[in-house]
């Protein structure tokens, strides 16, 4: 899973990292965020200025091939659900089955892929006799800013607008994941930016096959305070590191 991440930066770095034009800059009052969850109080998209609606950047390919960086819904609202948000979990995407599951099959096959960017994400450890999980912050080791690789969908709201919504694509855990997240041993699917324009492309085969772990030497990871527990907690001291109970 990858259910709480953040993005410590502006829109002028999102921009410079994944070569945006300013003609191609589509946020809704984008600033950053130390806690950042997907939708849980709206079930059904009335207006995209809705305040209930978690929204993230993403980058994906316009009309004409040029990469766009835009607002997007979190999670994905399927083509099915018009604009209800699912009553089921579609803020992960299992890459293991993104292609046939309903939810996402169609996004993958019209190629509806995209980058979210992110500068570091949480998980929680199991602790063996302690009666809490272990929040832990894990980011990469030199790279300020992440791409997750992500599906979109398309939809339209109560009053007629159309709107954007994403997923994260997860994989299996690689080593370091395994022992942080040791309940579920899952992992965003991270793309060096080489593989932005493999992902983002229109083959589909070659995307599935950056669909793996990322290399564990290549991130870093530390235990941090339990108030990144409270999704409605946004400050700087979420990252507040402490010694690990173990």
């Amino acid at each position: 899973m990858c259910g709480r991440f953040n993005i410590l930066t502006d829109a002028d770095a999102l921009m410079t990292t994944f070569d945006i034009l300013n003609e191609n800059v589509q946020l809704e009052s984008f600033s950053k965020s130390y806690n950042i969850s997907p939708s849980v109080k709206q079930t059904v998209v009335e207006t995209v200025e809705d305040e209930g609606l978690t929204k993230i950047p993403v980058v994906r390919l316009g009309s004409e091939d040029q990469r766009l960086l835009q607002s997007a819904i979190w999670p994905l609202i399927p083509f099915w659900a018009g604009s209800e948000v699912p009553k089921f979990s579609t803020a992960n995407a299992r890459s293991e089955s993104m292609t046939s599951k309903p939810s996402y099959r169609n996004a993958w096959k019209k190629a509806q892929r995209c980058l979210i960017p992110a500068t570091g994400f949480y998980e929680w450890q199991i602790v063996e006799g302690q009666n809490h999980k272990q929040p832990w912050h894990i980011y990469h080791s030199e790279q300020p800013i992440m791409a997750f690789a992500g599906l979109w969908e398309r939809g339209r709201t109560e009053d007629g607008s159309f709107f954007v919504s994403c997923t994260i694509v997860t994989t299996k855990a690689n080593t370091l994941m395994e022992k942080i997240h040791n309940s579920n041993f899952r992992m965003p699917v991270i793309l060096d930016p080489e593989h932005w324009d493999d992902w983002l492309g229109s083959n589909s085969q070659l995307a599935l096959q950056l669909a793996v772990p990322y290399p564990d030497e290549q991130m870093k990871a530390n235990p941090i305070s339990t108030r990144i527990n409270y999704p409605a907690y946004n400050n700087p001291d979420c990252l507040d590191p402490v010694e690990p109970d173990h």
